[in-house]
């Protein structure tokens, strides 16, 4: 009881505040090209884009002619959507002529239109609309035009037109950080293609930087995991392809290995206050957010016998996500050295768009790499329970299990959408093969017409049916499933996995593996209801499987604190207090190391996530009951910066 106390007091004390304040200066960037008012860069620094797009919105009124008034507007306009500040920007580009005064402001306020249409989901119309950048002059605007293009054709999935995009983007550049995250990015694209795919793009015919890439990517196919392969295969690729843009520097950094991280850690180790965005007051997050806030704090008392434990600050970011970059600047001027969060998605969206950070910041969710910026080492950690960690957990195992051919079914639902995607992308990478994806309605039962499609059963009556009309009797026929599939992943629930399994093992699937995510595993041990469940392998946190886990005084005080702790937000718990083991741990992560936490064993990747390596179970005779971890071998990261 006394501990509880001393718990909810602490909650009490931390202080909820808000206001604004400066930053300190951070390093010039290339993309600020035009942006040359000290006062507007010194905005730009402190992580204030919006601010310093209004100086120059205030600048076009007081501007003497139109040509220079356009000028002002369109650099207000590019500050924003070159950091993918959509509705700000929009209120820019809607204060812009149609036609502008000079060809060459023509093409910029074209490039920014597109730009917008890229971000409103309309890629294809983004293409349409942007200018010939054989009409343009700037190698800058050339280098929007081309950016824009790759970054329309990945949302397209069109890697032909998305790599010939890159590779002419990359031609208009000189600064070596930003060529370094465009090879990242084509890398992270053509590593993420069905093997099937690759073989078509070595067909075309588009000159040796285009070939050198497509081939590279086929030696990680071939290759990922088996390392004397592997270095055998890019010696041959680096004696075809000596002068390529990628063999000086980027190959050495892909398979560099993981023994210096691009995570800057504090160079003492020490950090003195911890800042924590949550969206407190938000009313559709704010029970989210607290299991996570008391995850947090819960984590600060148990470590509170340190001889100097950081202090806690906890600001409210509310409902609107794009308060988050004014919190975090309240935070570091009021003395923050690290922060954790912020929770939603839009929120960390607006956090990794800043172009320099500074403080070591762990967020609470995670978005896509590409939107953050190159440039060297960055203070971003990027932490959550994202349901993708499961599926790419259940790809690395059937790679190490040597299942290389799988076959998805998904539930026709958001989530379903993400773990096929993500579990496809992580089998790709691994050299993996993905035969076939069936979406399974969420309103019906009977799966028998996507399964015999998926197993191609359909394929083996129809050869029955037509051997028997040839010899004009009747055979018995027991139907085959296709010879090359070794797994199938249920991107799919625990009802209708109940559903789905049975009819697995009546179509003659009965010796293919199963694997899912932790939502398969049943809401309650009803042992007959969840025989159904039977033969399904699923990852999980410790917090849920791992036995140890159960017995940590941490977690013990977690739920002998929070009844809600064991049930519905349990993993929110959990990834509040791993949080904190990740800020107060930074060095040792940053030199490597795992971390054995509540929501996983915690190590850092390369390009800035925590991996979350899960335990394992598989439903026998109706119980979970927990099996042996198995993973791939560690895919090759790349190591962005290097010389």
């Amino acid at each position: 009881m006394h501990t509880k106390i001393q718990l909810l007091a602490s909650l009490l004390a931390l202080s909820l505040i808000g206001g604004c304040v400066t930053a300190p200066k951070q390093p010039a960037n290339p993309f600020n090209g035009r942006v040359t008012e000290s006062k507007a860069l010194r905005m730009l620094n402190q992580g204030k884009p919006e601010a310093a797009a209004n100086y120059y919105s205030d600048r076009s009124m007081r501007a003497a002619t139109a040509e220079s008034r356009q000028e002002y507007q369109l650099i207000a306009a590019e500050i924003l959507f070159d950091r993918a500040l959509l509705e700000p920007g929009l209120v820019k580009l809607n204060d812009l002529p149609e036609q502008m005064a000079t060809p060459e402001l023509q093409h910029r306020r074209d490039i920014v239109n597109a730009k917008s249409l890229l971000f409103s989901n309309q890629p294809e119309e983004a293409v349409a609309a942007l200018p010939d950048p054989a009409t343009i002059v700037s190698a800058l605007d050339r280098a929007r035009v081309f950016e824009t293009r790759a970054q329309s054709f990945n949302r397209l999935d069109d890697p032909d037109n998305e790599l010939i995009a890159r590779i002419e983007l990359e031609n208009q550049l000189s600064d070596v950080g930003i060529i370094d995250k465009n090879h990242e990015q084509i890398w992270t694209m053509l590593t993420t293609q069905p093997v099937s795919r690759l073989r078509t793009l070595t067909t075309n015919v588009r000159g040796d930087t285009y070939q050198g890439w497509i081939a590279l990517a086929m030696v990680n196919a071939d290759a990922a995991s088996n390392p004397q392969l592997r270095s055998e295969k890019l010696d041959q690729w680096r004696s075809l392809y000596a002068t390529h843009p990628a063999s000086s520097r980027f190959v050495p950094q892909i398979y560099a290995g993981n023994s210096s991280l691009d995570f800057a850690a504090p160079s003492d180790g020490s950090i003195n206050n911890i800042a924590v965005l949550l969206p407190l007051s938000a009313s559709r997050m704010a029970t989210v957010a607290g299991a996570v806030r008391d995850g947090i704090v819960a984590a600060h008392q148990y470590s509170s016998d340190q001889l100097n434990p950081p202090a806690l600050r906890f600001y409210d970011v509310g409902e609107n996500p794009a308060y988050v970059r004014a919190a975090y600047e309240n935070a570091i001027a009021d003395g923050a050295d690290a922060v954790i969060g912020p929770l939603r998605k839009q929120a960390v969206s607006a956090i990794v768009t800043l172009r320099d950070v500074n403080i070591p910041t762990v967020t609470l969710n995670t978005v896509d790499a590409s939107l953050s910026y190159g440039g060297g080492a960055t203070s971003i950690i990027q932490f959550g329970l994202a349901p993708e960690d499961e599926a790419r957990a259940a790809a690395s195992r059937a790679i190490g299990l040597s299942l290389r051919n799988a076959v998805v079914l998904q539930a026709d639902d958001s989530r379903g959408d993400r773990e096929a995607r993500a579990f496809q992308d992580a089998m790709f990478a691994y050299g993996g093969d993905v035969l076939h994806v069936a979406v399974l309605p969420t309103d019906e039962y009977d799966y028998s017409k996507q399964i015999k499609d998926a197993l191609q059963i359909t394929q083996s009556d129809a050869r029955f049916r037509s051997l028997s009309n040839t010899i004009g009797s009747k055979l018995f026929f027991e139907p085959d499933i296709r010879p090359d599939v070794d797994v199938i992943f249920l991107a799919v629930g625990s009802e209708q996995a109940r559903s789905v399994r049975p009819q697995l093992d009546f179509f003659h699937a009965v010796d293919v593996p199963r694997l899912g995510t932790s939502r398969i595993a049943g809401s309650d041990d009803d042992i007959k209801k969840n025989r159904d469940l039977n033969s399904i392998f699923y990852p999980e946190a410790p917090w849920v499987l791992r036995a140890s886990t159960q017995k940590d005084p941490l977690r013990q005080q977690i739920v002998s604190n929070f009844p809600a702790a064991t049930g519905a937000y349990a993993k929110l718990y959990a990834l509040g207090a791993d949080a904190y083991k990740v800020i107060t741990n930074l060095t040792p992560l940053s030199n490597g190391e795992r971390l054995e936490g509540f929501t996983g064993d915690l190590e850092l990747s390369n390009s800035g996530y925590i991996r979350r390596h899960l335990d394992w179970a598989q439903y026998q005779e109706g119980k979970s009951v927990n099996v042996k971890r198995v993973e791939a071998a560690e895919l090759p990261a790349i190591r962005s910066g290097g010389s």
